[in-house]
């Protein structure tokens, strides 16, 4: 190879290295904004908001879910599942996260253990 065809692959691999990384670049930035629609409206949110959004959505509302649904609760099994609705529908449902506290089997390190999972 001459010294001019030698040039020519240097700038062909220079321009390839170039577009190989301005390609990367594009596709691996973060996204900053999700555009959501939903029942038809249309809306934009931040990556918190959508994090907020899903944690929210998979809480368990203890005061309306069955004992079922109440064992999706990492931590809480079928038998103090059974024990929260017993309790709920004896003395009318927990208005404080802290009223989890007179269930048998929730101390407080099980509460704080499943506080992020739960709604009332």
């Amino acid at each position: 190879m001459n010294r001019y065809e030698k040039l020519a692959i240097l700038i062909l691999s220079a321009a390839l290295l170039a577009g190989s990384f301005i390609l990367y670049k594009r596709h691996t930035r973060p996204f900053t904004e999700i555009t959501i629609i939903e029942d038809g409206v249309k809306e934009e949110l931040t990556i918190a908001q959508v994090e907020a959004r899903l944690k929210e959505s998979r809480r368990i509302d203890i005061n309306r879910s069955t004992a079922e649904e109440i064992t999706a609760i990492p931590g809480i099994g079928e038998v103090l599942a059974a024990r929260i609705v017993e309790y709920r529908d004896s003395y009318g449902g927990f208005e404080f996260e802290e009223d989890l506290l007179k269930v048998e089997g929730i101390g407080p390190k099980k509460l704080e253990k499943i506080k992020e999972y739960i709604k009332l």
